[in-house]
């Protein structure tokens, strides 16, 4: 009986040392060898920080839109089209926040739910043209068409505080 035993705490320190060997050799794979695609979250704050390639809109004198007490009104300008250069890691585009608006906006370029570009705050009366990629971005991507959207997050200018309601545009964009 007393071999008996012996082979069974054999038994069961191979078998406890084999579970540990695995779980070492499954933690070492997450933390190494795993594709982390870094999420971006939205800010419930708006950014500190006004978009740098962001440029005044010119000869638009029109007049702030009407908006109830607590709420906001806002128009938007772009284009459905936007092109992605590798090389550069930018993206070329056109969005616009008009001088009517009474919302800063922040802008995300969004391919099959992972976010690829995101402006800092783009205030009324400017525009942006070209943003830069998030970082590694460009290691997601390939040359070719891809479906997408803007997804435009609203931010109160006195308060900072997002926006209740936000939206998702339709893009299409080409990658070079």
């Amino acid at each position: 009986m007393d071999k008996d035993k012996k082979t069974k705490s054999k038994i069961l320190i191979t078998l406890l040392i084999l579970i540990t060997v695995c779980c070492i050799a499954i933690t070492v794979w997450a933390v190494f060898f795993r594709n982390n695609t870094e999420t971006v979250l939205s800010p419930d704050r708006a950014p500190q920080k006004t978009e740098e390639n962001a440029e005044k809109i010119e000869n638009d004198n029109t007049e702030k839109m009407k908006a109830e007490e607590g709420g906001g009104a806002v128009s938007i300008t772009y284009s459905n089209e936007v092109t992605i250069d590798l090389n550069n890691k930018t993206a070329s585009l056109l969005f616009a926040n008009p001088p009517k608006s009474t919302q800063d906006m922040v802008i995300q370029i969004v391919i099959n739910d992972t976010e690829i570009v995101q402006s800092d705050l783009l205030k009324p009366g400017n525009q942006v043209t070209e943003l830069d990629l998030l970082d590694n971005a460009e290691k997601q991507l390939e040359k070719g068409g891809y479906d997408g959207k803007f997804r435009v997050l609203f931010y109160d200018p006195d308060s900072g505080q997002k926006a209740t309601v936000n939206t998702e545009i339709p893009i299409s964009i080409t990658v070079e």
